[in-house]
Order: C-alpha cells, then structure tokens, then sequence
C-alpha cells in the first residue's frame, strides 16, 4: 500500500514500511514484527536494492526460501552469504534456520525469517516499480555526485 504526502513517499506492507523523506534524501525501513528501524543514506538504499536483486538471482536461495526445498533437509553448514558493493549491506541465511540475517556497515544486523526476508523483497519492488518513487531516487542521484551511474550504484571509477 503507497502513501503519498508533501514530504514523504511510504509502501508498506504486513511485513515492512519503506519510507523515503523527499526533503531529507533519507529513507527509513521499519519491520514489523522486530519492531527495528533502520534509517539509511540514498547510496544504502541502493545498496538494499542491488542486494535483495542479486539474491533473489540465487536459484538455490530462492528454492529454499519458497520452501521448494525443505530447509529443515538441508545440511546445518550450508550458508549463502551475499555482499553488496563495498559491503554497505551483506547478507548471510543459515537455511536449516529459515532466517535470513542483513548487516548493514551502519553498525545494524536484522535477523528475518524467510516469510520477512520475502515481504521486504516484495515491498522493495513495489516501490521501485512506482513512478513517484522513481522519479524521487532520480532527483536524488542527481543531486549527489558519488552517485552517477543509471542504476544508482557508487562510482568506483572503473570503465
């Protein structure tokens, strides 16, 4: 569900909001069922995104959060572990464990289910697929120098 005002965009779902405050630049994830906040820069966000994208690329990954494998089958050391670009977001999931766990280099680690890990993946398409939203992140990359490549990724200066 999207809510639209003056200062803010929100998408929020059973799992997650998403906030973006337009004046700020600042984003703002709050989950649900943790009760945590994360509050993160543009390039964060961005880092999130890139992540949650590459991870759900993982077909074995996706077969154990779908439950097309049975995770509770699966050997205790088996671990998918996936970083972001210059490891602003990581992200480790202990199958056997049915947790996914995002660290962020903010000093913050979130432990989520396989049911929250997909909410906010679903809830980070959402907002990405939303004209408004998309013409916010625009504004922003624009205005921030760091920040030039299309998708919104740190330039790392390499061609």
């Amino acid at each position: 569900m999207k809510t639209s005002t003056q200062t803010t965009i929100s998408f929020a779902n059973a799992f997650a909001d998403l906030y973006l405050d337009k004046e700020a630049g600042e984003f703002a994830l709050d989950f649900r069922r943790q009760e945590v906040t994360i509050y993160m820069t543009n390039t964060q966000y961005q880092a999130l995104v890139l992540l949650l994208q590459q991870s759900l690329e993982d077909e074995q990954f996706v077969e154990y959060l779908n439950w097309q494998k049975d995770p509770l089958q699966c050997e205790e050391n088996e671990l998918i572990e996936v970083c972001g670009p210059d490891h602003i977001v990581c992200l480790s999931c202990a199958y056997n464990f049915e947790r996914v766990k995002l660290t962020f280099e903010i000093g913050m680690a979130i432990d989520l289910s396989f049911a929250d890990f997909l909410g906010l993946s679903n809830l980070i398409k959402e907002a990405q697929a939303d004209l408004e939203w998309r013409r916010e992140l625009l504004r922003l990359n624009t205005s921030n120098p760091e920040l030039d490549d299309e998708d919104g990724t740190p330039d790392t200066g390499t061609a």
